[in-house]
């Protein structure tokens, strides 16, 4: 119990300390070149200024806000955690599951092909009625 205790502290500890000091955008420098304008571009309206580009780069972001890393120690943690034996368990229903999923698509194409076949005899059953009812009207 008490090296479960441990475990999630440290987990927890690395994880904080991790996202705690990295910085959100990377620090730019600024290069820009004099315009006599600049003074000029202070007073006008918010919307006549011309904005300056982002030179971040795009940040994404793993599963729930996770990177990499940390999805990587969770992994490793869980794995000391829940032992040899019940990762052997765990990996064989893994692929049980992955097998059963594999017969998913046939079965939906099973299924579609029925569906088409009963639609095409009842479009041909309703085609029959209507051209006997039109038989016994013009005969009549």
């Amino acid at each position: 119990m008490n090296r479960l205790v441990s475990t999630i502290a440290v987990l927890a500890s690395i994880l904080a300390s991790t996202t705690a000091f990295a910085p959100s955008l990377p620090l730019a420098t600024r290069t820009g070149t004099f315009s006599p304008n600049t003074a000029v571009n202070e007073y006008q309206p918010a919307s006549l200024q011309r904005q300056r580009k982002s030179v971040a780069q795009v940040q994404t972001m793993g599963l729930f806000g996770l990177g990499a890393p940390e999805i990587g120690i969770v992994l490793v943690a869980a794995a000391f955690l829940l032992g040899p034996d019940k990762l052997a368990s765990l990996g064989k229903d893994a692929g049980k599951i992955a097998g059963e999923l594999k017969e998913v698509p046939k079965e939906f194409q099973a299924g579609m092909a029925e569906g088409e076949a009963s639609a095409k005899a009842m479009k041909e059953k309703q085609q029959a009625e209507t051209a006997v009812v039109e038989k016994d009207t013009t005969t009549e």
